[in-house]
């Protein structure tokens, strides 16, 4: 079911050192049925080393992704904020890849198909591959041709023999997912042309350590991505990296494009850059990450108490959205259903499930403003700005949301 990296899976190195060790914990999309609570025994290390020579920020043991994926709940976001960032990447992508009518655009990890759908309305040709059964069947209902499998060298073959080369090839936030990256960049090699564009969106390394990401650590995410890994891994493949694009989505991603070496494209002053800043940041450094430790336990120390201090004033406190990240700040928190009552969350998937290891029910949005707790912390706290707009009649009526990350805190209505 799981075991433990000896080398770096971007560069091959041996020199992983241990930056954070946050015990064992459930897989954070295993949301159950409540009867299944008492057999549940899913528990697994979730440790995180760094490579001191390419940088990248790795899970230091791999779970089985026939695990992880057996009964996946996640689907793609319907907000507001997710919709704008989805179509303004898909124009901007459709202008760097000179996509026109007809265009085949491919997508990893394609999930319900909600990004292909902004290609497809632009007259491309699309296709998703979606290892989820569950996930796949919704996108295909909804008129998005979805293959479902795990992306590989091989399966990247059969697609160009069935389907045709892509034009541009998409993913988001799969490839920190994806334990064997080459064997994946082996299947890019097979289902591109020469002047096909790669591109993958992934939280930022240097983000994730500004901003003391902590719970976006879990067994899905094998990798927290820096640009030079991502050198070391297309060093020896028929790829290089192109460009990088920084956006706010999920608190901080960059989408990187990879083109092939006989595409005739040069590098943009992006990667440059980004080089640049993570060099200053010396993240292969064992010692740069103390700090960053040093505010997760403060982080997982302050989170409880203002949870557990507004219980003892008779407060009633629920989760609001039931994320993965979520899931892991209750978990490594030590917040159970004893503290809070329970998580609300529009995803069908999930309600009237229980939330692994904290046990909380997850009931339908609607019960916010049915229920009127006192309190609800935003565990999808990436979506915090857009769920504090739509939430005024609930912070009219008295409630207040709690923010968890970088600093625990209550938010203040209206804010100034």
């Amino acid at each position: 079911m799981i075991r433990e990296r000896q080398t770096c899976r971007t560069c091959g190195s041996a020199t992983l050192e241990l930056v954070l060790d946050l015990g064992k914990t459930p897989l954070a999309n295993d949301f159950i049925d409540p009867a299944e609570i008492r057999n549940y025994n899913t528990c697994l290390p979730l440790r995180l080393c760094v490579c001191q020579t390419c940088t990248l920020a790795q899970l230091a043991d791999t779970v089985d992704p026939r695990v992880l994926y057996a009964r996946y709940a996640y689907v793609t976001s319907t907000s507001r904020t997710m919709d704008e960032h989805l179509s303004e990447q898909c124009r901007h992508l459709t202008e760097v890849a000179g996509l026109k009518r007809g265009a085949r655009v491919l997508e990893i990890a394609s999930n319900t198909g909600a990004y292909l759908r902004k290609f497809q309305e632009q007259g491309c040709e699309v296709l998703g591959v979606e290892p989820a059964h569950n996930i796949s069947e919704v996108a295909t209902k909804s008129g998005i041709p979805t293959r479902t499998e795990f992306f590989n060298a091989a399966n990247g073959g059969r697609i160009a023999t069935d389907w045709g080369k892509a034009d541009l090839i998409v993913g988001r936030h799969v490839f920190a997912h994806i334990d064997d990256l080459h064997d994946v960049l082996a299947g890019l090699e097979s289902a591109s042309h020469s002047s096909s564009v790669v591109a993958f969106e992934v939280p930022y390394l240097v983000d994730f350590f500004n901003g003391t990401q902590f719970d976006t650590i879990y067994h899905e995410h094998l990798s927290y991505i820096s640009v030079k890994s991502l050198q070391a891994l297309t060093e020896q493949s028929r790829f290089f990296v192109q460009r990088v694009d920084h956006y706010a989505i999920h608190g901080g991603s960059i989408l990187f494009h990879l083109r092939r070496r006989d595409s005739g494209s040069s590098e943009h002053p992006s990667v440059r850059e980004a080089l640049q800043v993570e060099s200053r940041m010396r993240f292969g450094d064992a010692e740069t990450w103390k700090p960053f430790v040093d505010r997760v336990q403060h982080v997982r120390g302050e989170l409880p108490a203002l949870v557990r201090g507004l219980r003892a004033q008779g407060k009633r406190v629920i989760g609001y959205g039931a994320s993965a990240k979520g899931n892991t700040l209750l978990n490594t928190s030590g917040l159970t259903n004893k503290d809070l009552d329970y998580i609300i969350d529009n995803t069908p998937f999930k309600q009237n499930k229980v939330a692994p290891g904290s046990w909380l029910p997850i009931h339908p949005p609607e019960w916010l403003l049915r229920d009127r707790p006192d309190y609800a912390l935003i565990l999808a706290w990436n979506f915090a700005p857009e769920i504090i707009r739509r939430e005024a009649e609930y912070q009219r009526g008295g409630g207040r949301f709690l923010l968890p990350i970088p600093e625990p805190k209550i938010v203040n209505y209206p804010p100034p």
